[in-house]
């Protein structure tokens, strides 16, 4: 048994968030006790029954003024590892030198996705000022051409390495990149595979009548999203498929713009639902679930579509991508990344064969079945057990 705690910003919240809800209860059922950092706690959203302690940050989950909460509360409830999911303060190594607490930290995302999303701001700034213009091509735009930005990443990426005692990954493939980078064999490396976990629910009626939909779920941003590719994709194939429509779901700065997009081009049966925090009725209703995204890390999306019964297409923006949906043309689709053209053949594709659908559909159920929370958790506890043993 372990006395374990995690840390982040607010809670309950997006993805990792979600993926510590998801585990407490396995862990806690392995003999684990689950404690929790956290800066904003939101008590009216919690689930009746969850097996955490909350320890409340008066300050940001990032700020080094927390370390004597953080360090007094480690040695008051004897915590044994401390997780750091997605963020890492600098005031964490210090616990860990001074023989605290083990370390950890979770990578929830591509890893060296920052360089993407550095360039997304500076093409796409939120601001259009004179201020701002003259920031982005007189101080980003050169520091960015000239690997400013590549070599802060990689002192980032160092620094969290050298600093924990296990460094988390989603895949094998980015515990690999994040292995050469450093500079040492993967399989010497303190990379261990932490997968998101995905509820497999019994609950989703996989017979129910599928409407001639093509879905999109997720965050409406520009730099990472890229719903205007998914856009310019239906603009080559929507004209010769009357019956079928496309549904947009979520929200985000970037909505004005694509709906303006579909206003300027005159795309027929394109429709903004808004936010849905529940969409699996969606997903087991709806025949596609599209991703355009340029970089994702485990798009969860796309397993919660797989597992209500819904094939699944994307671009080929990552390793994770790629392990979600393989074998191509099987458990889903992807094409390669930005070739829009592609894109919409492949849609094309799905959308006028009714037999290749419902195969990528039933696979893709089977497929979902390799991330279910029972694994994720097990790759959790073996690793609290080694460290416990080291």
């Amino acid at each position: 048994m372990a006395s374990i705690a995690f840390l982040v910003e607010w809670f309950p919240g997006g993805g990792v968030e979600r993926v510590i809800m998801n585990l407490a209860q396995p862990l806690v059922d392995r003999g684990h006790k689950i404690s929790l950092f956290v800066h904003n706690l939101q008590a009216d959203k919690l689930p009746a029954v969850l097996p955490i302690e909350y320890i409340e940050l008066p300050y940001s989950a990032l700020s080094s003024r927390n370390y004597d909460t953080v360090r007094q509360s480690i040695i008051d409830k004897h915590i044994d590892i401390l997780f750091s999911t997605g963020r890492f303060p600098k005031y964490l190594p210090k616990l860990r030198e001074e023989g605290i607490c083990k370390l950890v930290f979770v990578l929830h995302g591509c890893p060296f996705y920052e360089k993407l999303e550095k360039w997304g701001q500076i093409i796409r700034p939120r601001k259009h000022t004179v201020a701002e213009w003259l920031n982005r091509y007189l101080i980003n735009y050169p520091k960015f051409k000239l690997g400013y930005y590549d070599r802060k990443m990689q002192r980032r990426y160092r620094s969290i390495y050298n600093a924990v005692d296990a460094y988390g990954v989603l895949f094998e493939e980015y515990g690999r990149m994040v292995a050469e980078e450093i500079g040492v064999p993967y399989e010497e490396s303190k990379c261990v595979v932490l997968q998101n976990p995905i509820q497999l629910s019994d609950k989703i009626e996989l017979s129910l009548p599928r409407e001639k939909r093509i879905l999109f779920v997720g965050r409406l941003s520009y730099w990472d999203k890229r719903i205007d590719r998914l856009l310019a994709a239906w603009a080559e194939v929507y004209e010769r498929f009357p019956e079928w429509r496309l549904s947009i779901v979520g929200e985000g700065g970037e909505r004005e713009n694509l709906e303006k997009i579909v206003s300027d081009e005159g795309l027929q049966r394109v429709e903004f639902l808004g936010f849905n925090p529940s969409p699996e009725q969606l997903y087991a209703t709806s025949e596609i679930l599209c991703l355009t995204s340029t970089i994702e890390g485990c798009p969860m999306v796309l397993l919660e579509a797989q597992v209500c019964g819904c094939a699944t297409m994307a671009f080929d923006c990552s390793a994770g991508v790629r392990e979600l949906l393989s074998p191509n043309w099987e458990s889903g689709v992807y094409v390669p990344n930005g070739d829009i053209k592609a894109y919409a053949e492949a849609l094309a594709r799905l959308m006028s064969n009714d037999k290749l659908r419902a195969s990528i559909q039933r696979n893709g159920v089977e497929n979902a079945k390799r991330f279910s929370l029972e694994k994720s958790a097990e790759q959790y506890h073996t690793l609290i057990e080694q460290l416990m043993q080291n």
